[in-house]
């Protein structure tokens, strides 16, 4: 029996089921029908799925990084190590694991599956967070709120330019190819907060609270004030912004799922950071064991995520023998495939975790992955 994988001090319970609930979310926005969110209507809050499960699967990514970077530095401390040092083993199997999250959604992305597959963006982020590893998690914080106020005009100027370009079809072909439908400036602010949360959560538990806090004023701020200002924008020209364009000041402080705006950065990031603390919260008392379904499968989240886009393709590559003018995203919703999909990736990754242990897929990355022996030996403390 390997359940005990997933309990503390190997593992922090919280964040495993954060991460469950990120794919929970991730197949409910692919493969449920689900209504557009109005905050002061319950009935359209299943709308929460909606972008905000990709910023909290690529958040969570971060807290990971941040989880396996404290732990790196106490490891090397520990052994005598000089302090200073660079990280040489995780910066190695951070660039490996980067390009082969990035190979391998190129590959899913070319499967035809109605989605925006979002591994090469998760390939990319974790190149591009090699840097910061060694950063405290003040210096990541402050990083990751400059990116969240200007990654969303960088965004917007990029968007307007390709628009405006000779080919646009061309030009989001080639920004398909380092995953711009999630743009990286934006997304790596996601990352960086992450790394910093989990940085802190490996000291103790107890930061949650404060990041639960923090995310909930973030989450306050970014749709219920920013949010509001782009509404404004959107149906009545402010003068202050009337000579930029009130449709391009609208996207850029946008709120709305995928916008990349202001909007979207604070509130979504703050709602994924409030996400993270809860879930850690929960987990430091016995409900983690009627979470532990979802925790299965946020310990393996890369084998749950690749199982559904697979089980997808292959049933489109089936229907569409049989009926060329199939339509692959309506008529596979029509089979109302997110409760069996949900129920059969919930069983089968808890019954894996509980004989087997690390998800296959997991697995394989990391043995690819793991720091070649030929890495320069650290020197000692005399």
């Amino acid at each position: 029996m390997q359940i005990s994988r997933l309990e503390p001090p190997l593992r922090i319970a919280g964040v495993d089921l954060a991460r469950g609930l990120a794919v929970i979310g991730v197949f409910a926005a692919h493969l449920a029908a689900i209504e557009s969110l109005e905050w002061g209507d319950p009935g359209t809050w299943s709308g929460l799925v909606e972008g905000r499960s990709a910023v909290l699967f690529a958040m969570l990514a971060g807290v990971s990084l941040g989880i396996v970077g404290a732990a790196a530095r106490r490891r090397r401390e520990a052994g005598g190590l000089v302090a200073p040092a660079p990280l040489w083993g995780l910066r190695t199997q951070l660039l490996f694991r980067g390009i082969l999250l990035w190979l391998l959604g190129i590959w899913l992305d070319d499967l035809d599956v109605p989605v925006y597959v979002i591994l090469p963006a998760y390939g990319a982020l974790f190149v591009l967070a090699i840097p910061f590893t060694s950063l405290a998690p003040r210096y990541l914080f402050a990083l990751s709120a400059v990116l969240a106020v200007g990654a969303p005009f960088l965004v917007q100027w990029i968007n307007t330019a390709v628009a405006g370009s000779d080919d646009p079809i061309a030009a989001e072909e080639s920004l398909r190819l380092i995953a711009w439908n999630y743009p990286l400036p934006l997304w790596l602010a996601f990352m960086l907060c992450g790394m910093a949360a989990g940085g802190l959560l490996m000291r103790s538990w107890k930061h949650a609270w404060p990041l639960l806090g923090a995310g909930a004023l973030l989450a306050v701020l970014g749709y219920g004030i920013i949010g509001s200002a782009a509404r404004a924008a959107e149906t009545q020209p402010l003068d202050a912004f009337a000579s930029a364009g009130s449709e391009w000041w609208a996207a850029v402080l946008s709120d709305a799922p995928h916008s990349s705006g202001l909007g979207e950065a604070f509130g979504s990031g703050g709602f994924a950071l409030a996400v993270t603390g809860a879930a850690v919260l929960l987990c430091q008392t016995p409900l983690r064991w009627i979470a532990l379904p979802l925790r299965a499968v946020g310990s393996m989240p890369l084998t749950a995520y690749v199982v559904h886009l697979g089980i997808w393709a292959i049933w489109i590559a089936v229907e569409t023998a049989r009926d060329p003018g199939l339509d692959p995203w309506i008529d596979f919703r029509a089979l109302n495939p997110f409760w069996p999909m949900t129920v059969g990736v919930l069983v089968g990754c808890t019954l894996w975790a509980v004989l087997v242990g690390q998800g296959p897929l997991e697995w394989l990355l990391g043995k690819i992955t793991k720091a070649p022996r030929w890495l320069p030996v650290r020197a000692r403390h005399s």
